[in-house]
């Protein structure tokens, strides 16, 4: 039982050093061999010969940056009081609509002012009969509620024009801003119609500006959230704020956003180039994704070396469906093999 326990032993070890020995092992292939396999190869690139690297981004308004303006009824614009580029105020007009509602809503809310004066009144003769015994407690409740309920309906219809001004003619009405910036955008033209809450003037607060770039799935893996962005012109640095969790099927492409330097200047639509700073350690290379084959559960490639091949282990920092980012054993500009892989597989094993 000892020697049976010695000689598996040496077994194990011969066949660890045996393994060791094969991920460093190199090989030789003939030229006959690599035709007959459909043995070829591509070049070990670093991570600024790959596309992505630098890219290019679109300045736009971030959320809760850009404030819409909108009309409470149904109307058509008969003229923008204002025209991109334009500071506005709170405030301030910033269109002339028409609308049939309008004056609707305006004998409504005087319905409603007059509704909450009568159930005012008849909320408080309620109460002078209950303390007379008069009128039930509940009478008074009831009473009380009709007069809060007439409140909130006048609330609900004078706030439906709190953006609005009256307009000379019947039916027309100004369109006031609902926040101070520059006008930003204007989508409908004179005579169109615009629908009730639909946004059709944008006002923007330039506090802040975003820039959303389109980077390759393979580039988008090394970034994460607050990492550094080089632009392009200044020494300032933006951070990324926001990496989409979806992949454009189409693509193969992941959007991310960029916060970027408040003291300089931008505009909304400029194009901005960037560098990416990523988050990897050490020297990163590319190599093509099918270079990468598994022996053993260790990640390996076969680089050329001389007539031959030497198989070396490599660490997997992050991959794409074209694309695979490693760190081991390599130097910029070697081939790895990209086809043929099972054949070398074979005879590595064999050497």
């Amino acid at each position: 039982m000892v020697k049976l326990m010695l000689r598996a032993a040496m077994v194990a070890m011969i066949a660890a050093l045996l393994s060791d020995s094969a991920l460093s092992q190199t090989f030789d292939v003939s030229a006959a061999s690599r035709k007959a396999h459909g043995i070829s190869t591509a070049p070990i690139l670093d991570d600024s010969g790959i596309e992505g690297a630098n890219a290019f981004g679109t300045v736009i308004a971030p959320p809760g940056n850009s404030h819409p303006v909108t009309s409470p009824f149904d109307a058509v614009l008969l003229e923008p009081l204002v025209i991109p580029g334009m500071p506005v105020k709170a405030g301030d007009p910033v269109a002339r609509l028409y609308s049939p509602d309008y004056e609707t809503a305006h004998a409504e809310l005087e319905t409603h002012r007059l509704t909450v004066e009568h159930m005012d009144i008849l909320a408080v003769r309620a109460e002078e009969l209950r303390e007379l015994g008069l009128r039930s407690a509940q009478e008074a409740d009831e009473a009380e509620h009709d007069a809060k309920s007439a409140h909130l309906a006048f609330a609900a219809s004078r706030g439906r024009l709190n953006a609005v001004r009256p307009a000379k003619g019947a039916g027309q009405f100004e369109l006031v801003a609902s926040a101070s910036g520059v006008i930003s955008d204007i989508s409908v033209e004179s005579g169109m119609s615009v629908g009730m809450s639909e946004p059709f003037l944008s006002v923007f607060d330039g506090k802040r500006y975003w820039l959303d770039v389109s980077l390759p799935e393979r580039v988008a893996n090394t970034v994460t959230i607050g990492s550094a962005v080089t632009l392009a012109g200044t020494t300032e640095k933006g951070e990324v704020v926001a990496i989409d969790p979806r992949v454009d099927a189409r693509l193969q492409s992941v959007r991310i956003k960029i916060e970027l330097p408040s003291a300089l200047p931008w505009r909304l639509g400029q194009l901005v180039d960037l560098s990416l700073e990523t988050q990897a350690e050490g020297t990163a290379l590319i190599v093509p994704a099918r270079a990468l084959v598994r022996i053993g559960g260790v990640d390996c490639v076969f680089v050329e070396s001389g007539d031959g091949f030497r198989r070396v282990e490599v660490e997997v920092l992050t991959r794409s469906r074209e694309e695979v980012v490693i760190r081991g054993d390599l130097t910029l500009g070697d081939k790895v093999a990209i086809s043929g892989l099972a054949a070398l597989k074979n005879l590595s094993e064999g050497a």
